[in-house]
């Protein structure tokens, strides 16, 4: 199928608005720190150039195959955490192998309109991928042949960047709660005098006091977290309030409130707003331990079998409690990443929109005061 001259004008366009990187282009800049201060060796990502290869062709087929696309039964919140960070994978079954195809996250609402994430290569002809294909001779007549042959790779700036996420994720994959509960031994060690008996509850207080104090610091660690992105909202508010007064012809707050993403916007702000907590129930587990191992019935238990009982009931509490915390987490850190997507559609939305109203500079100056860079 032979595309349209219109099609084609298209497609040309993307290429042209876009930047490229070859594949030796994109793996320099791969394995160099986003902050040039800490790349002085070039090793900050160590991933091996076929295994890289193996991840952009993984991508390329998934893509062509669609399995990034969403299923009916997929819900908003499996949706996002995919788009966000996870990804889609799947098996394909072929010639009696077992292919796992992986389609990695892509962050294309981070660039401007026409940049777009892209990869081009030989396999576009093998998919028979008409519009791929076609770009890349659009792109061989612009530019020339990088290097010689068809060029195994060819990204876009936005493709890279997705890319080197990708790999950094692989690398260096994150783990959302670090704190770790007492450990059994630390928890033994506690009852090791002879007469531990006396002060059974005094320890088993003072361990879960421990416990609670640092859960509490973990929990002011997410909120403030949730403060930075906070933050930012709060200041693109104010410089709308305070803009709208003084030039209402050009930003026009009873205007924008019709707006369905600034609705969106204001949406996020408010679940944002909300405090992030967590109850330990420290002062409910110590009464119940109080119970449990109170003097008459630990009476009949040796010494070795009740610090195995103490041992058990404190750690099987704080890794519970953990557990929670951790999952209590995840959803806030989906609520702070759904927000962040959302004050970058909002922002770009609002550097058009002083475009179209031809704002002056000075109002340019507090938008990029405000966060807000030319988008």
């Amino acid at each position: 199928m032979k595309l349209s001259d219109k099609e084609r004008k298209h497609l040309e366009d993307i290429v042209k608005a876009n930047k490229w990187f070859t594949f030796e282009e994109a793996e320099k800049k791969i394995r160099k720190h986003w902050n040039s201060f800490y790349s002085k060796n070039d090793d900050y990502l160590s991933t091996q150039r076929r295994q890289l290869q193996k991840i952009i062709r993984s991508d390329i087929k998934g893509t062509y195959l669609k399995i990034n696309n969403r299923k009916p039964t997929t819900t908003d919140e499996e949706w996002f955490k995919q788009n966000a960070y996870k990804g889609w994978s799947r098996n394909l079954f072929s010639d009696n192998k077992i292919e796992k195809l992986h389609v990695f996250p892509k962050y294309d609402y981070l660039f401007k309109e026409n940049e777009q994430s892209i990869v081009l290569s030989a396999l576009d002809d093998e998919f028979d991928d008409i519009e791929k294909s076609e770009m890349r001779d659009i792109y061989e007549n612009l530019y020339g042949t990088p290097g010689k042959g068809k060029t195994k790779y060819l990204m876009t700036e936005p493709y890279l960047f997705a890319l080197k996420h990708e790999i950094e994720r692989r690398e260096y994959p994150t783990k959302t709660l670090y704190l770790l509960p007492h450990s059994p031994k630390e928890i033994t060690s506690k009852f090791d005098q002879a007469n531990f008996r006396k002060n059974i509850f005094i320890k088993i207080d003072s361990l879960i006091d421990e416990f609670a104090l640092k859960v509490v610091n973990e929990v002011k660690a997410q909120q403030v977290a949730r403060n930075g992105e906070l933050d930012r909202y709060e200041d693109i508010l104010n410089f709308l309030r305070t803009w709208n007064d003084i030039f209402p012809q050009v930003i026009n707050l009873a205007s924008l409130e019709k707006n369905n993403m600034f609705k969106q916007f204001l949406e996020a702000k408010s679940k944002l707003s909300k405090s992030f907590f967590f109850d330990v129930k420290e002062n409910v587990e110590k009464e119940k331990l109080h119970s449990k191992y109170s003097f008459n019935k630990i009476a009949k238990i040796s010494d070795k079998d009740l610090k195995k009982k103490i041992k058990n009931s404190i750690y099987s509490f704080e890794n519970y409690t953990l557990s929670n915390l951790e999952l209590l987490m995840i959803e806030d850190n989906m609520l702070s990443n759904q927000a962040s997507n959302i004050r970058h559609n909002f922002s770009r939305f609002l550097y058009q929109y002083l475009e179209k109203n031809n704002a002056d500079n000075l109002i340019f100056d507090a938008l990029r005061n405000a966060g807000i860079k030319d988008i």
